[in-house]
């Protein structure tokens, strides 16, 4: 199965036309690379990675000398690595430079994550992030729901219907390219998991991110989160359950945030009130994985069967696709949860934040 083109491409040409800089960000895996050299048809000879570590010491000794003398555009991978002297270093760049779409930060980790790392490149830099794939780019169909669903006259929006074990299949699977393309199943999918999750724990980069006194135990919280996906999180709760303090359980979970492993949908508040629970609902950003650490699989879809499991992994699935529209949307689309102390719950609000 060949991999399919990415939605979000058109969005990252668009800011490369309107911003100086471009941060394109999202998991390991997630396909980053192939769509800048396969869409966006970047050449190899303006690409550079910070996995290679001749070329990470080069700009960690010289930050300034290294950015001046790269061409432009300019693709850096993995630019995180290098810290925040070399984003400094790409500031002052640019600032002597007002062309648009002069360099292209591609990363698996959230630059602003990073301990020292507080230029926000405010005004120069345009940002996306790349999600594992979404159902319509696994079936080549362009989405569009979230822009119709702020235009009535377009109700109902017409859908093409997808048999269960179809949907319990893709959810499983769920939207890694490599798990996807090609077509991973039973204990091949498992070890594909199972080496992603170990090799993303264990990055050396990620060190200076958050203090990870063992890895066994962020793989243990990431298994505990998986098993909350689209519940609302409680850190005092989450901590018991994984013998942890407290405030080692919220900066592991901040870490996994800026892995993009996981994302916390907020509580909807536009009136806040005391009846409001201001609590975030934590969701594990693939499904396929959450489905993997949780050792969830057909049987616990099946109609008769009794758990939570199987719709909490649905809710998941449904966030994610509209978290993924969000990024390629006309519209400036944010999405909430809601739930009031009385018990009345929504669990999902979609706002256009231009209307809304």
């Amino acid at each position: 199965m060949p991999l399919l083109d990415r939605h979000l491409a058109s969005e990252v040409s668009a800011l490369m036309g309107t911003f100086r800089l471009v941060m394109l960000a999202g998991a390991r895996q997630t396909g980053k690379t192939t769509l800048v050299s396969g869409q966006l048809g970047v050449a190899s000879a303006t690409r550079f990675s910070f996995d290679d570590s001749s070329m990470l010491h080069r700009a960690e000794e010289d930050p300034i000398g290294f950015v001046d003398g790269l061409p432009t555009p300019t693709v850096v991978d993995e630019f995180q690595r290098a810290g925040r002297d070399f984003l400094l270093a790409v500031k002052l760049r640019v600032d002597r430079d007002n062309a648009r779409g002069q360099f292209l930060l591609i990363g698996s980790a959230n630059y602003t994550a990073g301990r020292g790392i507080a230029e926000t490149l405010a005004g120069r830099a345009g940002r996306a992030v790349l999600w594992p794939l979404s159902m319509g780019e696994r079936l080549g169909v362009r989405e569009s729901l979230l822009d119709r669903l702020f235009e009535p006259e377009t109700w109902p929006p017409s859908v093409s219907p997808i048999a269960r074990a179809d949907l319990v299949d893709a959810i499983l699977m769920g939207g890694f390219p490599e798990v996807v393309t090609q077509g991973l199943t039973g204990r091949r999918r498992h070890t594909w998991f199972s080496g992603y999750v170990a090799d993303v724990v264990s990055r050396e980069a990620l060190r200076p991110m958050a203090d990870i006194r063992l890895e066994s135990e962020l793989r243990a919280l990431l298994r505990l989160l998986a098993a909350r996906t689209s519940n609302e999180l409680v850190i005092s709760e989450l901590a018991n359950d994984a013998h942890l303090a407290r405030p080692t359980t919220a900066n592991y979970v901040s870490l996994l945030e800026a892995l993009y492993l996981v994302v916390q949908i907020p509580p909807w508040s536009k009136n806040i009130t005391s009846q409001i629970k201001r609590r975030s609902k934590v969701v594990i950003t693939d499904t396929g994985l959450a489905a993997d650490l949780c050792s969830i699989n057909q049987s616990d879809f099946a109609v008769t069967a009794d758990g939570p499991a199987a719709g909490a992994l649905f809710e998941t699935f449904v966030t994610m696709e509209l978290l993924k529209q969000a990024g390629w949307s006309e519209r400036t689309v944010d999405v909430f949860h809601y739930r009031d102390r009385s018990g009345p719950e929504v669990d999902l609000i979609l706002e256009d934040r231009h209307t809304g």
